[in-house]
This record gives structure tokens, sequence and C-alpha cells, in this order.
């Protein structure tokens, strides 16, 4: 843990997919739907492994380009191969809509997550919103469902596809705080990806939460985030002591 800080918060910035809410449910889901039970795999085994398969698509995202049909196919059946599972391209085009289209009902705050928000809501100075990375309108449709709209205003989310630029650009972090009106070492990050969210928001100066649920390993040769959390209980717990 590093350093509890003194002093109102600026402003807290979230990140959005596998940070407010467990990415791994929606992807279960759709999996389940389409292709059935996966034995020995669960719901984070699954979703690990397809974004392990993942990085061409996200490389397309950082550069504003929309992924293709084939980059979706691809990442669908390596992922399912893993676990013996073959699956054709129609299955895995079909396994990409439901993802993309359905999967949002098993998509929700835990309570903790929403006590969270509740506390920054009232606790930070100039604005609590979200920096994801993403296309406008699946962002935009996730942010309703899950009713961010109670703590977040529209005009304090910042989505890659809408923006022209993605995390971990500082130029996404440095238009989100200039909006804000916040001076960055007084604002803080939360966000679950170290090569995006952490090295992004330290690339303007701007203190972090690795929200590290999924456990994985930072990189040695890069300054760790000032706070790690590995569940959403020590999340709430921690942002209660630093978001004064």
């Amino acid at each position: 843990m590093g350093q509890e800080a003194a002093g109102k918060r600026d402003a807290v910035f979230f990140d959005l997919d596998d940070t407010l809410y467990d990415q791994a449910q929606p992807f279960a889901y759709a999996v389940e739907k389409v292709v059935g039970p996966i034995p020995h795999a669960t719901a984070a085994d699954l979703f690990d492994t397809s974004r392990r398969y993942s990085q061409e698509i996200f490389s397309a995202l950082r550069n504003d380009q929309h992924p293709t049909r084939e980059m979706y196919i691809r990442r669908m059946q390596r992922t399912l191969a893993t676990y013996g599972v073959t699956i054709d391209e129609k299955t895995a085009l079909a396994l990409q809509h439901v993802y993309g289209t359905q999967s949002k009902a098993a998509m929700k705050l835990a309570p903790e997550m929403e006590r969270t928000l509740d506390w920054c809501a009232v606790h930070v100075r100039c604005a609590l919103g979200i920096i994801t990375n993403g296309r406008e309108a699946p962002q935009r449709q996730k942010i309703e469902i899950l009713g961010l709209s109670r703590w977040i205003s529209s005009d304090n989310v910042f989505i890659s596809d809408a923006v022209g630029t993605a995390k971990p650009s500082p130029e996404i972090f440095e238009m989100a705080l200039a909006h804000a009106g916040a001076d960055p070492t007084h604002s803080l990050y939360i966000g679950d990806a170290f090569p995006i969210d952490v090295l992004g928001a330290h690339s303007v100066h701007m203190p972090v939460i690795w929200f590290n649920h999924r456990l994985r390993r930072a990189p040695s040769d890069q300054f760790p985030a000032e706070h790690e959390v590995h569940t959403v209980q020590e999340l709430e717990e921690l942002v209660k002591r630093i978001v004064p």
C-alpha cells in the first residue's frame, strides 16, 4: 500500500471494463448461452484466456481503428480451443454477437462498488468520472445498464472512440483532468490493467489504485502503483481512507 493522502481529492476517475464491474461474468454468460458449459473452466478462467487472445483487438482500438470480423473470430476460436472446444467461424461470430449485445444481462455493480461511488460522490471536490477504451455506443450502453449516471455525469465520461485517443496515451487523461479543472497530483485513477491504466495515469503524474483482482504481476521495470488492492472490499476500504 502507498502512503495515505491528506486533503480533498480534486477528481477520481475510474476505468469501466473489469473495474467498475466484473467483466468475467458477461463473457461466461455468452459462452454458456452459445456453446454450453465448459468443464473445468470458471468464469475468471474463460475471461483471462480471452484477454490473452484480445491483443490485436486492443491494438486496433488504441490506434483508433475498428477491430475486424476476423479478429473477433480468432479470439473466440483460440479461447475455446484452450479448453479443448472447437468452434467454426459462424459459432465464433455468434459468440461475439451475444457477448456484445446480450451478455449485459449479467452485468452489475457489486454493493461495495456502489458504496465506493457513493463515498467519492460526496468527497471529491471537482469531478467523478470514467476514462475508458472502446467504441462509444457499447461503452455508453454499459454505463446506462450499470446505472452509473447516478454518480457520474455524461460530460465526465471519456471514451477513446469518441475523443480520438486511447489509454495509455496521456492525452485522454489530460482531456479528462482539464475538463474537470483538476490537478493530476491531487486526483486519483482506479483501474485493473497495469500497462494501460497504471502507466497511463502515471504518464500525467496522477496517483493510481491498481485494482488487481486478477492477481496479475506488475512489470519489474516499472514504477509501482501507489496502491494495490485485490478485492472490491479492499478497494472500498482504501478509498474511504485516501479520499477524505
